[in-house]
């Protein structure tokens, strides 16, 4: 017995989902009973009307032979109610049209006779075989389709508890950071949270860019990173603009760009401009067919190497990610502005 909401069975449920004969398909149109009887005798009518006409040339050879084609073609079209329809109607009609004597019921002879009810036997196994094929197949695509949603909620279900599991870390670090009394150690701690919530937001963009678990657009995933920096850290009179063109990329590698554009987009809004304004821009294009070259820009005050040589923990980041991504890092500055350009192989 099913327990279902209603006493309805999921199984049954599935099974009407994924029916794919042609009365399911018109269902909310036509009635059911109605849409297999009609595809029953439009089939069977066109297939023996053929016959009919081939009676000058085939005379009584194969008088049932359209009658197990339209059976078939029914059952497979109508499902196997409007094949069994199709078997008697085609019987009937071979019977009366094609049998002699033509336009009678009679039989002239025992041969006909035989010949009637073999092909009836014949064609009753037809449809049966294909009744139990058509109720396996659907067997197959409801449990096909069971374990799909199954998969499906376990994944959900992984994703919400990663989610959280990132939210706690990083009101962890904020909180132990909030009440440390040593300036440094609160600045580090809420930096790591910081960086923690950044990788959380790029682990939430894959999700809606990816192209399946391998690939993930690129463009979708740094679209949403900018979008979630525009309402999170991104002070007022400063813009952030995209140029983004659709590339895949491997899951990997989106990773890494994400971490990568995040830190860099982060850390020119909070060095690029002491003035307050100003504009950052995020530009991704494809160069070639396994290369990917992303630039983050900024119009901001911009430094001198000797004054940056080695770099903050941000520097040394976005350094060791660009390593692991196996790519080549640039870095351009001037008054006018800073320019980081990242080349990273796409296979």
């Amino acid at each position: 017995m099913c327990e279902g909401r209603g006493g309805a069975c999921p199984g049954a449920d599935l099974r009407r989902i994924i029916r794919a004969d042609l009365p399911q398909r018109l269902a909310r149109r036509v009635p059911r009973w109605l849409t297999e009887f009609l595809v029953a005798t439009l089939i069977t009518a066109a297939l023996i009307a053929l016959r009919v006409l081939a009676d000058p040339w085939l005379g009584d050879l194969a008088p049932f032979s359209m009658a197990y084609i339209a059976t078939v073609l029914a059952a497979l079209i109508g499902g196997w109610r409007s094949g069994a329809v199709s078997l008697i109607f085609g019987l009937l009609l071979a019977w009366y049209f094609v049998v002699p004597p033509h336009g009678s019921f009679a039989v002239e002879s025992s041969q006909w006779g035989v010949s009637l009810m073999i092909a009836a036997l014949s064609q009753l196994i037809i449809v049966l075989a294909l009744a139990l094929y058509q109720r396996e197949v659907q067997a197959g695509q409801v449990e096909r389709t069971r374990r799909i949603n199954f998969l499906g909620h376990a994944l959900r279900e992984m994703d919400h508890r990663t989610k959280n599991n990132f939210q706690i870390v990083t009101s962890l670090l904020t909180l132990q950071g909030n009440r440390s009394g040593n300036a440094e150690v609160k600045a580090a701690l809420n930096e790591a949270a910081e960086r923690l919530t950044a990788v959380s937001a790029v682990y939430d963009a894959l999700a809606p860019s990816s192209q399946g678990l391998a690939a993930v657009r690129l463009q979708d995933q740094l679209q949403e990173i900018c979008r979630q920096i525009r309402r999170g850290i991104l002070p007022d009179g400063i813009g952030l603009e995209a140029e983004l063109e659709p590339m895949l990329v491997p899951h990997e590698t989106a990773v890494v760009l994400g971490i990568i554009v995040n830190e860099l987009v982060t850390n020119a809004c909070k060095h690029a401009f002491p003035g307050g304004s100003g504009t950052i821009r995020v530009r991704a294009v494809q160069e070639g067919e396994g290369t990917a070259r992303i630039e983050v820009s900024d119009n901001g005050r911009g430094f001198t190497p000797s004054a940056n040589r080695k770099g903050g923990l941000g520097t040394r980041l976005v350094a060791a990610f660009v390593q692991r991504a196996g790519g080549k890092s640039e870095v351009r500055s001037s008054a006018e502005g800073t320019v980081h350009s990242i080349t990273v192989p796409l296979r």
